[in-house]
């Protein structure tokens, strides 16, 4: 993806070509962080990165000694206020809102890690304070910059598969994702459980390739604490055509990990993680067809999208337009997983009850008294 020099514009006039051409700070030193956030701001020319921060010291201290940043380190987030033009927001869900708004509302433009709140209440905050501090606001969708998700988008739109029949979404495993924090461990600091951590990724894309999505039955494991599986079936449209589709997540056991879209033509699939092309399987035929955005985008070359990320955030910033997900559009995800919280129902789970009810049907209902031992007090002695 070609990026607009921000060197041209009124702002960076009196810079280099070569030099930075916005602070950067980022907030929350964890695993995303030290993946993928750092190696993207450090590699981009539009980027100078003058801030980082993490109430963690040793986990700060480390990540400053690995990427060598030296004195750019701060335990207090907000002792990086005048050091910083923007910032991207690594920290456990529950902190996005508070310190999102605080720095939003002093003009300090926002890259957050989705999802973009713990609540559609929060999402309207973070979203008037960036219009109160105008400032940027954009929400950390990665998938949606992979050319497969656009190539999905305008394949569906244009007919390729002919009426759309429905979809069918799995994203499963024994275990993955961990954060140092360990944040998705509880509601109170995630907001959620698979749905928030694994399924808001998808959630996103649903909404952006399909119409009026209208959720119609959500159960999930939780018993009170964060749900490892979940199950979410919806409804939803593209031009005149009215479909179902169903979402299955889990971090329990191994799924397909894969959005299958059937039409009348054929099967539309598109792996999980998978950024350059989709699969086309014709109706009433063997072969498998991959098809790609572009001969480029099969390249040897596997682009870092959390720089293309960025740099569309820098773009938005001094080119004064919007982010490919603002927060408005990144509010979208929360509001569709309110919605499925509160009208949860509780999963079939026949692996846990089942053996439960074998084990009680089994076992007799009196004990005969031939079967009892009882020591008179002569035998106790």
């Amino acid at each position: 993806m070609s990026v607009q020099d921000p060197a041209s514009t009124p702002k960076q006039t009196n810079s280099a070509a070569t030099s930075p051409a916005l602070r950067l700070g980022i907030i929350g030193c964890g695993a995303i962080t030290n993946g993928a956030h750092l190696p993207a701001a450090l590699s981009s020319p539009h980027i100078q990165l003058t801030a980082l921060s993490d109430t963690d010291e040793a986990r700060l201290r480390s990540t400053q000694l690995r990427f060598g940043l030296g004195s750019a380190g701060c335990a207090d987030y907000r002792d990086t206020f005048e050091r910083i033009d923007a910032a991207i927001l690594a920290l456990p869900n529950h902190l996005h809102a508070p310190i999102g708004c605080d720095l939003l509302s002093r003009g300090i433009h926002v890259l957050c890690e989705k999802p973009l709140a713990m609540s559609t209440k929060e999402c309207e905050q973070l979203c008037r304070a960036a219009q109160d501090g105008g400032s940027i606001l954009a929400v950390g969708y990665v998938t949606r910059f992979f050319p497969s998700t656009v190539l999905t988008k305008r394949l569906l739109a244009t007919g390729f598969l002919g009426s759309l029949k429905s979809f069918d979404y799995e994203f499963g495993a024994a275990g993955g994702w961990a954060p140092l924090s360990g944040y998705n461990l509880a509601r109170a600091t995630s907001g959620g459980g698979v749905l928030v951590v694994s399924g808001s990724h998808f959630i996103d894309r649903m909404l952006y390739l399909f119409e009026d999505v209208q959720l119609r039955k959500f159960a999930d494991d939780s018993h009170g604490g964060v749900e490892a599986n979940c199950l979410a079936e919806v409804s939803c449209s593209l031009g005149d055509m009215r479909f179902p589709g169903r979402i299955t997540l889990s971090k329990t056991h191994p799924l397909a990990n894969r959005l299958r879209v059937t039409g009348e033509k054929g099967v539309l699939e598109i792996r999980e993680g998978e950024s350059s092309y989709v699969t086309f399987l014709p109706s009433l035929e063997e072969t498998r067809h991959q098809i790609t955005a572009s001969a480029e985008s099969a390249g040897p070359v596997e682009e870092d999208y959390f720089k293309v990320q960025l740099e569309d955030f820098v773009r938005a910033i001094f080119g004064g337009g919007r982010p490919k997900i603002d927060g408005r559009e990144g509010s979208n995800s929360v509001v569709f997983m309110d919605q499925c919280y509160e009208i949860a129902t509780r999963l079939d789970e026949p692996w846990v009850f089942s053996p439960l009810d074998r084990l009680r049907t089994a076992m007799p209902s009196e004990t005969p008294a031939s079967s009892s031992s009882q020591l008179t007090e002569a035998e106790v002695g």
